[in-house]
């Protein structure tokens, strides 16, 4: 799936203009922390990236400041989350729960000051889910957007 980091670039780079620039920065740069083997921050650009794709399908299913405030409160993700999901069909909610487990998981490991142990295999995992996940929301943006 992932051959190389300029292969995983190219498989990214579409994705820009449905999630925006604040994606694409993100994504970039975990793609470049995996290149320079720094597997830590790798998992917490991806998780980043994925947070913009969050970010991006619920502007576009709900008003902008409604949710940039609901974002910055507290349990913020998860307002965001239900904002796109609260009312999808089950299995496309299950699937994309399943994507941002892992990816949040790895990103608050990353993100706490205490030891991850992440290594490659997390953090090419993480840029995979990434991909998969842009997958995910793009070819199911219609619904996931609909208001």
């Amino acid at each position: 799936m992932l051959a190389s980091t300029a292969g995983c670039r190219h498989r990214v780079a579409p994705y820009r203009k449905r999630f925006g620039p604040s994606f694409q920065e993100r994504a970039q740069e975990a793609i470049r922390c995996y290149g320079a083997h720094a597997y830590l921050a790798c998992c917490t650009m991806c998780g980043a990236a994925a947070e913009a794709i969050l970010l991006a399908t619920a502007i576009a299913k709900a008003d902008e400041p409604t949710v940039l405030r609901q974002y910055n409160a507290s349990g913020g993700r998860r307002r965001i989350e239900n904002i796109i999901l609260g009312k999808a069909r089950q299995d496309l909610r299950e699937e994309c729960v399943g994507y941002l487990t892992l990816l949040k998981y790895w990103r608050d490991q990353a993100a706490h000051g205490r030891a991850s142990g992440i290594k490659d295999n997390e953090a090419y995992t993480s840029l995979a889910l990434l991909l998969r996940f842009a997958i995910f929301v793009n070819d199911n943006w219609a619904e996931l957007t609909t208001k």
